[in-house]
């Protein structure tokens, strides 16, 4: 039986139609001393990458996951998000189970 899972993209890639170089640069700096390294949900335009995996075809992954808000007010504020994590065994690409509030923040 084969389960829904949101592709995952690391909080470094995380990039904005438009964004400036120093916009870039304070994300990053942002990203770095606030949680380190992490991962969140990966937007591809204005939806998310979907896909069906049997348990054959992943494993467990115990990577840091987050959502984040913030405005052109004030940075961007990290909240550890608590999502079953998995690899996909061949590309390596990390997804977190898709459930009824993983788009809920």
């Amino acid at each position: 039986m084969k389960k829904s899972f949101v592709k995952l993209c690391n909080l470094l890639d995380v990039t904005y139609e438009g964004e400036t170089a120093e916009q870039r640069a304070n994300w990053i700096a942002n990203v770095t001393m606030s949680v380190g390294e992490g991962y969140t949900l990966d937007t591809n335009g204005d939806d998310f990458t979907v896909k069906q995996f049997g348990a054959d075809e992943i494993e467990f992954d115990d990577a840091d996951c987050y959502n984040f808000m913030g405005s052109a007010m004030e940075q961007e504020r990290f909240y550890a998000a608590d999502w079953f994590v998995v690899r996909e065994k061949t590309t390596g690409d990390l997804y977190a189970l898709e459930t009824e509030d993983i788009y809920e923040f």
